[in-house]
């Protein structure tokens, strides 16, 4: 496991080189803006601020992030400064920033991560930016009459090419930590497995009501996927017969690791997954209000996962160190970024379909729907962050180690 802080350091030729890429960048925000071209102009000078943002904080000029990082980072910037790569670009220096950023957070401030962490934020952030990018030019074309998307076809492969962006991204960084001679090694610390689940504020009614409870929308679920089965309606089952199996996971992790959740969260588990399966009852269609509603209660499952994710890093490492505000950033950003990745799911989808022929197995409905299902997706997320993460320790303490090898760089 290596220390992120171990980047910043004092040493005179490597600042000579930081500054001068600084330069460069200070000359890109200039070029840019002069040439009209403002969103650029405001990238660059984001880069620029964060590469000052060491040296300022510590008094020290020689004091920077690494020369060869900073390069790293600026290269997209250099190749649009010449006109090239114009679709992709713009993600390239998100996960840039993304990356500087999470330097600069454990060299100032009291956060700490690993290499490893910092890398998986990287592709997360840059995914996450990219559905808000969505959100906005959509908001911006539909109230202000501008025309940033040509539809739903552009959007979709706007976040195809910013989640391949954040993903490329997010290899050469590890690449590059791994190969630095800066990153000091550390030693792993135990996890620290004794932390019980402490689920907070419940839902409403006893542990019985929820078993009952559970198991009546499992009879649901499981009447719609026989159903399904005997009309010989592919898409129905699907969406039926993964939710089902999705609620016998609290079962599972209870026979095969020892973990029994608490039955609220096992019934807020059910209902989501129900939500989905239903809404292949054309209730997505007939009330409007029903795809918000099944995302935001399904997208407030995965905030608490990533929230789990976060603390299970936490517990393993004693190299990471996050407090109650990051965690909720990344719970948001986590969720943005699956929502993301679940809208290039559904484009592939629909992709398979036009190619082999039949329904789509996961529908879209046109740029309002995805940008929707963005939106609601953010409402659950904000949701959990702040009023409902103590619902997840108990998973947070079952995760530590499995999550904490594979962001903590063993």
């Amino acid at each position: 496991m290596g220390s992120l802080q171990s980047l910043i350091g004092s040493h005179q030729l490597d600042a000579l080189g930081a500054w001068a890429v600084t330069g460069i960048l200070m000359g890109g925000v200039g070029r840019f803006a002069a040439g009209g071209e403002f969103d650029w102009a405001v990238l660059t000078a984001l880069l620029v601020a964060i590469a000052v943002t060491v040296p300022l904080a510590t008094r020290d000029l020689e004091t920077t992030v690494p020369a060869e990082l900073l390069g790293l980072v600026a290269v997209p910037v250099l190749v649009r400064a010449f006109g090239s790569f114009p679709q992709v670009t713009p993600f390239l220096v998100v996960a840039g920033v993304a990356l500087l950023l999470a330097v600069v957070l454990d060299a100032c401030t009291s956060l700490a991560m690993t290499p490893r962490f910092a890398t998986v934020f990287v592709v997360i952030v840059t995914m996450a930016v990219a559905g808000v990018w969505a959100v906005g030019t959509y908001a911006t074309d539909t109230l202000l009459g501008t025309t940033f998307l040509n539809g739903q076809t552009e959007l979709m492969w706007d976040l195809v090419t910013a989640t391949a962006a954040g993903i490329v991204a997010g290899v050469v960084f590890e690449l590059y930590f791994e190969r630095s001679a800066r990153i000091a090694r550390l030693r792993v610390s135990d996890p620290d497995l004794s932390a019980v689940d402490q689920p907070g504020a419940s839902l409403p009614g006893d542990d019985q009501r929820h078993r009952l409870a559970v198991r009546a929308l499992q009879a649901i679920l499981g009447g719609i996927a026989v159903f399904a089965l005997a009309q010989g309606n592919v898409t129905l089952f699907v969406n039926s017969g993964g939710p089902l199996m999705i609620t016998f996971l609290p079962a599972l992790f209870r026979r095969e690791y020892g973990y029994a959740m608490n039955t609220g969260l096992v019934l807020w588990i059910t209902v989501a997954s129900t939500l989905h399966a239903a809404g292949a009852f054309e209730l997505y269609e007939a009330f409007g209000w029903y795809d918000s509603l099944a995302h935001a209660v399904s997208a407030s499952l995965v905030a608490g996962v990533g929230y789990a994710i976060a603390r299970a890093v936490e517990r393993y490492s004693g190299a990471v160190d996050f407090n109650r505000e990051f965690r909720a950033t990344f719970v948001v950003l986590f969720v943005l970024a699956v929502g993301v990745g679940w809208e290039i799911l559904e484009f592939a989808s629909g992709g398979v379909a036009s190619m082999i022929g039949g329904e789509a197995v996961l529908a879209q409905h046109g740029t309002s729907d995805i940008v929707n299902d963005l939106v609601f997706n953010t409402v659950g997320a904000l949701i959990v962050a702040g009023w409902s993460t103590a619902h997840f320790e108990g998973l947070a303490a079952r995760l530590t180690g499995r999550v904490g090898r594979l962001t903590s760089g063993e």
